[in-house]
Order: structure tokens, then sequence, then C-alpha cells
């Protein structure tokens, strides 16, 4: 069977935009693309857009609202209103409507009047006054209107289905090559169309168009308005049109057909249900209601009224096939690919179902956060830069930076229970996580401010206030003029301590902290963050969950690692040895005690790639002494002792640096800590904005779905 799919602007659904919004069009076959849009994002609505994505349809965005600012099945925006959603995706073309009935009026308004030349609605049991205020303005901007109570529309050519239709049509396939021809079905009842196009499948009939008018008593597009519209069409062979009992559709399309024979070029074959209806049975439709004591809407009425005109009228598909063949005299595909087709298609296994994430990347020997490779940004980038850039999927604007220089600042400066009492040996994570508990002014920020990167820029700044009260450098933060100094200088003040430092120490400390934003979904910080946004827990509370995940054997071991290369070169010194046996010596002694060495080892690295950009800024700030020197022997030596490769990871080298830098080593884990807050906040608001609540998160399953590998210009 052909694989692909016809190009956008070369079938069906293309005219249809051609006839009523020819600007739209132009659009269409510059970019190759045709976009749809949905209303209404329940259970029903969410559901169908997955499906809808999966076979190919373009779902550009989403409208619910109290929803805006959110995504759908992770990376489809979600709009409070359909205006909103045209002034970001002009070029919507069509809009399928998931409202239920007592709202669907207004939403299918909106989206009519936003311009969209495709609106299917497909709630159903709209009251008629509804109806008609809908139909009002569908006809005002020439809307073409499919429902209500439509299961929908699908163009299986180019693999584009807007609605609640099954994967089950089939288009023209010639020499592993899809084509445009084939026959377009209208149906006012959906099963009746599944089995149709079934049917005619089974014939080797190919379908370029399948079309659900709506079942409900009133309904926007009828046969009338559609049938010579799909004749203009040059690739369609022949039209069905699935009618039933009730309403004057047929009666109306026969009517015209007689009137303007020039409209109607090409054959239509008809099938009508309810052959053996009673006056006055309602048929599973609202329409489908014979009037009593009328000459419209029996089966006979119709029949009459349809064959007078020319058409061929059938009362079942097996006729139905028997009659399209003949007019037709060709088949579309060979039959026996399109049973093998469907036979692979019922018996393939259930896919496992994944769910995905756009901030990082976690792959062997490299990390991607949101398309940029984390060595380069470490490399080219500051703090502030890279926490936008894992909110908002790139770097911020000149204006954009300085916003959040400013918040980051004031951050700092506002009090923080400066009166707590920290003991020396209290943990970094377990402070830092109880301050944000405690802190109402972060509390509130974040709850009235929708900017993410302000939210992000905040907390960084509160957190260089919790780290130099844990730290003992409070005093020397308050005494200062801090609006004088750059962010940048604040967190080496708040973090070390000491003033005017050299500029290439500070960026040398910034790159340390920006090097440990984020390494994914799995690590204990992040899934800790995401499990209590799944629970919609407040901001903060997301935040200490994440950070108080951070132990000595997750995050921690910086601190550790600084401490053994100090007493490698204790020990050199002790005994006038050569660093590499003093490394060798304290790596047997301390196995022996059955303790491991921190720092070395990755699950998933072999060589970590955010090592040799650290060791080259510490190089550059004058910071790679004997402690880089140890880091970058010490997984030889390793192996020297053990036989097993265990290289160099990030806190390796963080605790390599500290220790050089002649800083507490505790300040290690104060990096990564800061770091990690900047990854976490994009996790729980990606978590929040993108994921259902209260779901069952299955860590094992997430896929990246973010952007590709791009480079900093």
């Amino acid at each position: 069977m052909a694989v692909g799919k016809l190009d956008a602007d070369q079938g069906l659904i293309f005219y249809f935009i051609q006839q009523v919004r020819p600007e739209l069009a132009v659009q269409i076959s510059k970019t190759k693309t045709i976009e749809t849009m949905i209303v209404g994002l329940g259970r029903q609505g969410t559901r169908h857009t997955r499906l809808m994505m999966e076979y190919g349809t373009n779902v550009t965005c989403g409208v619910a609202p109290g929803k805006g600012g959110t995504k759908v099945h992770e990376t489809i925006p979600v709009y409070e209103n359909a205006n909103d959603a045209i002034k970001n995706h002009p070029n919507i073309a069509v809009a399928s409507i998931w409202k239920h009935y007592s709202s669907a009026k207004d939403a299918t308004i909106e989206v009519i009047r936003a311009g969209i030349p495709i609106v299917v609605l497909i709630s159903e049991f709209i009251p008629l006054r509804d109806v008609r205020d809908i139909l009002v303005e569908a006809r005002k901007y020439e809307t073409i209107l499919f429902g209500g109570n439509t299961p929908g529309i699908i163009f299986p050519p180019e693999g584009i289905k807007v609605g609640m239709l099954p994967d089950i049509f089939q288009a023209q396939e010639t020499n592993g090559k899809i084509g445009s021809k084939g026959v377009t079905i209208l149906s006012r009842s959906g099963a009746i169309l599944y089995h149709l196009s079934d049917a005619l499948a089974s014939a080797g009939i190919a379908q370029n168009g399948v079309l659900g008018v709506g079942g409900d008593a009133a309904i926007g597009s009828r046969f009338v308005d559609l049938v010579s519209t799909i004749m203009g069409y040059e690739n369609t062979d022949l039209v069905v049109i699935a009618g039933e009992i009730g309403g004057m559709q047929e009666e109306l399309l026969a009517q015209d057909m007689i009137s303007h024979p020039e409209k109607y070029p090409k054959p239509l074959v008809a099938l009508i249900s309810g052959a053996n209806a009673p006056e006055g049975k309602t048929m599973g439709h609202a329409g489908a209601v014979i009037a009593p004591g009328q000459s419209y809407g029996t089966y006979i009425s119709k029949k009459d009224a349809l064959e007078n005109a020319g058409v061929s009228v059938v009362n079942h598909q097996r006729d139905l096939i028997e009659v399209v063949k003949t007019k037709l005299n060709r088949t579309y595909f060979k039959i026996e690919d399109y049973y093998n087709k469907m036979r692979k298609k019922w018996d393939a296994k259930t896919p496992e179902r994944t769910w995905g994430t756009a901030i990082t990347n976690v792959m062997p020997n490299n990390l991607i956060i949101r398309g940029y490779p984390l060595q380069e940004i470490i490399a080219k980038k500051g703090l502030l830069e890279t926490a936008y850039l894992l909110q908002k999927s790139d770097f911020p604007d000149k204006n954009e930076l300085q916003e959040m220089e400013k918040i980051a600042v004031k951050a700092v400066k506002e009090d923080f229970l400066n009166y707590i009492s920290v003991p020396e040996s209290a943990d970094i994570s377990k402070m830092i996580g109880s301050f944000l508990l405690i802190d109402n002014q972060l509390a509130n920020f974040a709850d009235s401010t929708k900017d993410i990167s302000k939210v992000v820029a905040f907390t960084l700044g509160r957190i260089v206030k919790y780290i130099a009260i844990v730290l003992g450098n409070s005093e020397i933060v308050d005494s200062l003029q801090i609006e004088e100094l750059s962010f940048t200088e604040l967190i080496y003040l708040g973090l070390v301590g000491e003033k005017h430092p050299d500029k290439l120490k500070i960026r040398l400390l910034e790159a340390m902290i920006t090097a440990c934003v984020d390494h994914g979904i799995t690590p204990p910080s992040a899934q800790a963050t995401r499990i209590l946004a799944s629970a919609r827990a407040k901001y903060e509370v997301g935040l200490s969950a994440g950070i108080q995940a951070i132990t000595d054997v997750h995050g921690g071991a910086g601190q550790k690692a600084a401490d053994f290369f100090l007493s490698v070169v204790r020990i050199s010194k002790e005994k006038n040895i050569n660093l590499d046996e003093a490394t060798f010596e304290l790596i047997r002694e301390t196995i022996k005690t059955g303790k491991r060495i921190e720092g070395l080892g990755h699950r998933i690295h072999t060589k970590d790639p955010r090592r040799d950009i650290l060791w080259e800024l510490a190089e550059n700030a004058g910071f790679a002494k004997e402690c880089v020197s140890i880091s970058k022997m010490i997984g030889d030596v390793f192996h020297q002792v053990r036989g097993i490769d265990l290289p160099i990871n990030v806190d390796g080298v963080l605790g390599a640096i500290t220790a050089d830098m002649d800083i507490d080593p505790k300040l290690a884990k104060a990096i990564f800590v800061f770091g990690r807050i900047a990854g976490l906040t994009a996790h729980y608001f990606e978590e929040i904005n993108t994921q259902p609540q209260m779901r069952s998160i299955s860590f094992d399953k997430a896929v990246y779905r973010g952007q590709s590998i791009r480079e900093i210009g």
C-alpha cells in the first residue's frame, strides 16, 4: 500500500476553502499546511484531538475558556477565545466545536465571526432558536457549516480528519502514490456513513471526501448546498448521498437539479433509509421524522423526487455498490491490498501510551535544553537567560532580561525572617525547602503573576536570600546597596560572602549554577515536583518537595567530592607524593571501608557534557588548581584500583572547582540546589499547563517532544 499523503493544496478540502476564502487558500498553497482548531476540551474533545493528530490532522490550537495559557497533549496551545487563537494563528482553516448544547451557540458564532471558513459542529440537541442564530451568522460570513450533530468530516488523500470518524476510509492509490480521485460521500447518519465507506472500499472504490452533514432537524450545509459545489471539484468522479426519512433535504436537492442541471454534471447515487418506517416515528435523529399527512419527508417522496431528477436511488448498500461500480466502471486500488491493510490495522497491538515533555532531552553524553545543547548554554548564556529559556522555549530579548533582573534583585532586597537561627550542620536542601513553605512574599507573587518568567526570576532572587541566611552571608548582603549590584554579583555575594570579587570568579560561579538547571524528567527532584503539581499543589509547595528530594545521593555528591579532593591534596603534601599517588592511595583506603567515591559515574553519561566547559571556565578564571587536576585524572586512577570505568560527573567537577576556589565545600550542594530551581519551576508549570490533574505519572513512559537541536545565534 502507498505511504504518505496528498499535498494540502491538491485535495477537496482545499477546494472548499478556495471557494469561500481565496486569500487563505493562497497561504495554504505556500505553507502546504491546513491548520485546524478545536473548541471545547472536555473529555471527548480532548480524546478526539489526539485521534485527529494521530490520523495526520494539524491541530494548531484549542479554545477553552478558563484554560487559556495551558496546552493540550503537551504541545497544543489553548486560548480563552477564538479571537485570541486567530490573532496568534491567522491561517486556521477549520474549527470543530465540542461544546455542550447549552453553550454551543455562543462558541460557534464566535468561531464563525472570527472568519474561519469551515466549521464542524459536533454538538447535538442544540435548541432550534440557537440553530437559527447560528445559521444567520454562517450565511452572513459564507461559512461552510457541517452539523450540528455531525460525526465530522474526513479527507483520506490529505490525511485530514475533523471530528470522530474512524480511520477506515480509503484514498486512491496508483503506483505507490496517493491520488485525489474518487467518490465523495455525504450522509446525515454517522453509522451509515461508516458502513457505506467500508462497503465501497471493499469493492476498490476510493473516497476523496466523507462528510457528515449532521443529523439534527436543522443543520448548516445541506445536500443542496454541498453537492453542486463538490461536483465542481475536478477529481470527484461521483457523489453518493445517504439520506433518510424526515425533512426535505433530498426533495430540495432534486428540485434544484431539475431547475439547474448545469450545476450537476457528474453522476449522483442516493441511498435512502427508512423505507418501512411508519408515519410520525422517530428513527434515531431529530430530523428523521415523517410528518403525518405530508407529501414530503417519506421514503417514497424522496425516492420519486430524486429519480425524477435522474438520480439512481437504492435502499441497500449491496445495491449501492453495484450501481456505483456500474457508473464508474473502474477501481482505485487493489482490493487485496485493502484487506491486508485492514487486517494489519485490526491485528496490531495497541501502541504503548507515552506522554511528553518539551523541556529537556537527556541523551548519552548530551543534554538538550529546549533544543540547545547545555554545554553551549553554559558557555554563552547567563542564569536568568537560561531560566527564561526553560520556561518559554527561547531566550529573552534585552527588555525581557532587564525586567527579570529588576524582579530578581528586588526579591533579594525584601526582608525574610533574618531572625531564624540556622544550625551549623543544617542541610541546605532541608532549610531551603522549609523557607519556601513559609515565604508569604513568594507565595503571593506566584499567585498574582501569570508570567512564568517573572515567577522564576522572583524565586531565584529569594533563593539567593535563603542561601545567604543558611551560609551566614545575610548580614553582608543586607549591608550593601544591592540596587547598585547586578543579579550575578548578588548571587556571588549571597553564596560566597566575598565583596567586590573578580568578574571571572562571578562568571565561573554563574556557569556552575547554570550547569545544574535540569536533567530531565527522571531525577527524584523533578518527579517530586511533578507529582505535587499533578495534585495541583501550590507552586512553592511543589518546589519545596523537589528541593528536599536533593540529597547526598541526588545532587549532594559535590560537597563530599570537594572534601575528598581536599583530602587528596592534604595527603600529597603530608607525604610529599604526587597527586596521582595520593589519589590512588585514598581511593584504595576508602574502598576498603566500604564507602563510595562521590562525584564519579553516571547512569547515562560516560562523558558528562558539562564537564569540559566547566574545566575551561575554571582555567580561564584561574581556579583550575590541584583539585581540578585530580578531577581530570580520578577516573583513570579509579580504573587502576578497581578495574571499573567510573568517569567524573558534574557533581565531581563542581566539588573540584569549589575546593580550588577555597570556599566552603557546602557551597557545592548549594550551587546544585540553586541551579535546579530553574528546571523544577519549568517542570511544575509544564505539568500544570499540559497534563490532567491527579494523573498516574509513569515517569518511564515520558518522551521528549520539544524543539529539535538548534544553535545559539
